[in-house]
């Protein structure tokens, strides 16, 4: 793994400019794999960039953990998401979900 860089992000929740991070770059690995058919084979992959939190957030308590998850995983917006549903039902082009009930 790279080496990492210590940098200072935006807060996902609020913003905020200051929170300390680590920053792994991505970087270009090798993987070799031998078969007696084939010999041996080498493949590349590019690992994905990687942000390790190391303070919290002062502006609105978020914890450096919940940062992390937010910068890997994004944060949903609900009214965002509602806005979407609406317009692709308008468009007749939204299919809700079949739902059953267990008796």
């Amino acid at each position: 793994m790279a080496k990492p860089e210590i940098i200072e992000i935006k807060c996902p929740f609020c913003g905020y400019e200051k929170i300390k991070a680590n920053f792994y770059p991505s970087v270009l690995q090798t993987a070799v794999s031998r078969s007696a058919a084939k010999g041996s084979v080498t493949k590349f992959y590019r690992t994905k960039e990687k942000y390790e939190v190391l303070s919290d957030c002062e502006k609105c308590g978020k914890k450096a953990k919940e940062i992390e998850k937010a910068l890997k995983d994004g944060i949903k917006d609900p009214e965002k998401e509602k806005k979407i549903e609406d317009r692709l039902k308008q468009q007749g082009l939204f299919i809700p979900e079949i739902k059953t009930k267990l008796k």
